[in-house]
């Protein structure tokens, strides 16, 4: 088999149109999204554009819960046609495959209508156009699509940021021309079965999939497999088909010697091991008694591994893979809202999954292409995927016929299209609640019928159903603020057992730069109404929740940029405390999803990383407390603790304390608890061990540093944790899914009154960037930003950071590496600008000069430093007027297809 691509050279129209103004566009494309990137619209991106666009719905509400209006440019089909002509060398059969179209589709191929229509947004779809295709010529490909209603199983954004007035209404996936002989191979994958995984037992493998005969004739087929690692292991199997039959085939390790595996390179996820992959090559031939020609072929990657999942004694979903217990600690995927191919952007944003040392992401009805997939199956990053909630997909008293059957089938499309993918570990075929016995019984039998070889969970919400018990999962919130203390305290809810999967800290105002390109220069300042057009839908229509915690906790804010700084001080905690609840408590707690990752658009909420690929706050605490070795504070019970991810024990390890206390005033008291090292400290495999208990803070603030440096003296964690006096005290009587509310906040307004401090910085480059950053005052340096800037003042975007937003006491060195992600070059002429929030605004021009001597108040090589402002206070937002700068050149080879997937363009 070889896919042709037919994704370039598209055109788009309305039918509305008397005279048809026809788009260039290229596919995937929805209609926004075309009339978009043709200047035909404005921006929908910025400010209230999208709300402006005709056809919208209510405002804060869920679209796809809505009819279009009447007068909607999009209530009308909307037409897609190209040319493309057969390559000479294709197959004899050929067929058209859609991957994707929302939300009905009717296809005429030269002239001829192919089949019925086709509907649902999540099937594939393969139409037979032997007969209909030309050789010789030109073919004329014409689409004729209408958006979907709200009783159709369809896309939906939820309450996660507005709908696009079109409902994405488009062909959101790949087309395809596929060509083959008479018999075609379909959806092939290999799983495996394991003895003694832990101590390197042999592997089965069965290498599954279909057959299907596409001609009116019987045929004896052969399929041949070849694993590239195993030469010499061939094995082929003899299958007869009926005309026009399709059935599956098996080729099992009891029969076939070749697919046992002595001792198997497994794959494993992040930090459990490596993930190993085994190169598979299928041929299926025809004719001569199994002799004849290749019929069809297909070739990819696969694992072997095993996932299971299982209830622990308090009924919590565990899951395991390769008969190890899993802490899952992931974040929930957006893509984009217009659902356009961004390979540079996923490329980026997948890398700063694994920059934040995360091992799995969650796709809730954005179910993501091949290659995204295959990035994952090679970072050992963990998926979790399965159907939206809040629309017609969980609405099931108001289905049809059609529906139940579009259900099925469109499960059977996603089933087959991932199955192969060692990277996927569950399907949750309901999101906040589980289906009726009919719905349910129909997606079991899917999933039967279509081999699925990982675990399943009936919902992702803790609600048991008739036909297989409860789910061991719970989604019970928060999904707005809660103070760090929370995760540690709470024992009904989104507290720290369990496997939660979907939960956040709240809001995520960005970073200043963020906002200036969201909102605009003149909605900076108050907060208004386009400030909550970029936050969520219905309840998450405001960030004031978040806004109101801030200013109690830390006290008022002056203006934007006050409130962009202070917001990162609020995000970092809040993730970190968090994800390292969940870690502390395994396996008393079996997984956490942050909800989200990141954004569809420009957004207020629910990120780790903004739109622009600017990581705030909450990126660097997500990626502090998610480090695979680590020590943490426990907010619960004031204890120092080290907690392993790794495969293997660690010992002879050394934690250093460090303590701090502040006045109201801001000023350094003289030490209540004096330096602790604590030496030859042990933790296990995938374990945590106790260090000390730490006496409950006397004065206003009090800082606790943590080191940790392993048997060698090289430090591998550094943690720092700034403490009220008196805890805030959390109103769990009035907890909901939505928040616990804060009765009373901890006071941590000292922190303002910081006296200024400054820092000699160093920044070198040699191919990466090195900067070392050093307090020689006697005073504090708290939640000091690094920015990577040019010329101008813009960020680079995007870039990798093993480090940010940190506070040095007195004496401290800090050493930051910045880097271009898949190794490329950062562009030329760069500074490093920096700035806390007691420490004044600094810009350090990038030397090559390894051996430059830093001073304070000095850039490297000894001339002064460009200083931004004369204090630490409001200042002006230097370079923030500058869109940030995208280094476009930086794509991931992993997100192009692999050679052995027989692509080209046609």
């Amino acid at each position: 088999m070889t896919e042709y691509a037919l994704n370039d050279d598209w055109e788009m129209s309305s039918s509305a149109e008397a005279e048809a103004v026809w788009h260039p566009c290229d596919l995937p494309a929805t209609v926004l999204g075309v009339l978009a990137e043709r200047g035909v619209v404005p921006d929908p991106f910025v400010g209230t554009n999208l709300r402006e666009l005709p056809g919208q719905g209510p405002p804060a509400q869920n679209f796809s819960n809505h009819p279009m209006p009447e007068d909607s440019p999009f209530a009308v089909p909307w037409r897609f046609r190209r040319t493309f002509r057969v390559p000479a060398d294709a197959g004899p059969y050929l067929r058209l495959r859609f991957d994707g179209v929302n939300y009905r589709a009717k296809v005429w191929l030269n002239g001829e209508r192919l089949g019925d229509e086709l509907v649902g947004a999540y099937r594939v779809f393969e139409l037979d156009v032997t007969r209909v295709a030309d050789r010789e010529g030109d073919n004329e490909l014409y689409v004729e699509l209408t958006a979907p209603t709200p009783c159709d199983l369809a896309i939906t954004w939820v309450d996660w940021n507005p709908s696009p007035p079109d409902k994405n209404m488009g062909i959101w996936r790949d087309v395809w021309l596929v060509d083959s002989g008479p018999v075609a191979l379909r959806a092939p994958f290999v799983t495996s079965r394991i003895a003694a995984a832990a101590d390197g037992g042999p592997a089965k493998l069965t290498i599954e999939g279909d057959l299907v005969n596409l001609s009116d004739e019987p045929q004896v087929a052969v399929v041949h497999a070849q694993i590239a690692e195993l030469p010499g292991r061939a094995v082929r199997q003899v299958f007869e088909l009926a005309p026009r039959e399709e059935r599956a085939f098996a080729l099992r390790a009891e029969e076939h010697e070749a697919l046992v595996v002595e001792r198997p390179r497994l794959w494993w996820p992040r930090f459990m091991g490596s993930p190993e992959l085994y190169g598979l090559q299928l041929d299926v031939t025809v004719g001569d008694n199994g002799h004849g020609v290749v019929s069809d072929r297909d070739g990819f990657q696969f694992g072997i591994r095993e996932v299971t999942s299982r209830l622990t004694e308090r009924g919590h979903a565990r899951y395991e893979v390769n008969g190890k217990p899993l802490l899952v600690r992931g974040a929930g995927w957006a893509p984009d809202l217009l659902l356009r191919r961004e390979r540079v952007r996923d490329a980026m944003q997948l890398q700063y999954v694994k920059a934040m040392n995360l091992n799995c992401i969650r796709f809730e009805g954005m179910l993501e292409r091949a290659e995204v997939l295959e990035w994952c199956d090679r970072e050992g990053i963990l998926v979790i995927a399965g159907w939206c909630c809040c629309d017609c997909w969980e609405k099931w008293d108001k289905w049809g016929e059609a529906n139940f059957t579009i259900a099925a089938e469109s499960l059977r499309s996603q089933v087959r299209r991932v199955r192969r993918h060692p990277s996927m570990l569950a399907w949750w075929y309901g999101s906040d609640f589980p289906p009726p016995p009919r719905v349910e019984r129909a997606y079991l039998d899917v999933l039967a019928e279509e081999r699925w070889p990982n675990a399943w969970q009936s919902s992702a919400a803790n609600k048991p159903t008739e036909l297989t018990g409860p789910s061991g999962l719970k989604m019970e919130g928060p999904y707005e603020y809660v103070p760090p203390g929370y995760w540690l305290e709470d024992t009904a809810r989104g507290g720290a057992f369990g496997f939660a999967t979907e939960i956040s800290p709240g809001a995520a105002i960005p970073p200043l730069a963020s906002i200036e390109q969201m909102v605009g220069k003149d909605h900076l300042w108050p907060i208004d109404h386009v400030w909550s057009f970029h936050a969520g839908g219905q309840e998450f229509h405001t960030v004031m929740r978040f806004v109101d915690a801030l200013t109690a906790r830390y006290g008022e804010v002056a203006g934007v940029e006050e409130l962009a700084r202070w917001s990162q001080v609020v995000t970092y905690e809040g993730q970190r405390a968090m994800f390292e609840a969940y870690t502390r408590n395994k396996y008393g707690a079996t997984g956490v999803i942050q909800w989200m990752l990141n954004n569809s658009w420009p957004s207020m909420i629910w990120h780790l990383f903004d739109w622009y690929l600017r990581p705030g706050g909450g990126y660097f605490g997500t990626q502090k407390a998610c480090e695979p070795l680590h020590v943490m504070y426990a907010y619960d019970d004031r204890s120092v603790v080290v907690t392993n991810q790794w495969a293997v024990g660690f010992h002879g390890l050394t934690v250093r304390v460090r303590v701090v206390d502040l006045d109201a005033d801001g000023v350094a008291q003289p030490a209540m608890v004096p330096e602790q090292l604590v030496r030859n400290v042990t933790v296990d495999a995938d374990g945590k061990t106790v260090v000390l208990t730490l006496p409950p803070p006397e004065h206003a603030v009090r800082f606790v540093d943590l080191r940790l440096t392993d048997a060698a003296g090289r430090e591998v964690s550094r943690n720092l944790y700034w403490l009220p006096r008196e805890a805030d005290v959390v109103d769990y009587a009035q907890a909901s899914w939505l928040h616990a509310p804060t009765a009373k906040h901890a006071d941590l307004s000292a922190l303002r009154r910081l006296p200024v401090t400054s820092l000699a910085v160093r920044a070198v480059r040699a191919g990466d960037i090195r900067a070392t950053l050093t307090n020689i005052s006697d005073r504090l340096a708290f939640f000091v930003e690094l920015r990577l800037v040019d010329a101008t003042g813009a960020d680079v975007l995007p870039v990798l950071w093993s480090n940010n937003y940190v506070t040095l006491l007195p004496g401290d060195v800090v050493s930051v590496h910045v880097s271009a992600p898949s190794g490329r070059v950062l562009p030329p002429d760069l500074h490093l600008e920096l700035r806390g929030l007691n420490v004044p605004r600094l810009r350090v021009p990038i030397t090559q000069d390894a051996a430059a001597e830093p001073a304070e108040g000095r850039q490297a090589g000894g001339v002064p430093a460009m200083p931004l402002d004369e204090h630490p206070g409001p200042a002006s937002a230097i370079g923030h007027e500058q869109t940030a700068r995208m280094v476009t050149s930086i794509i991931d080879e992993s997100l192009v297809r692999a050679p052995w997937a027989h692509a080209r363009r046609c």
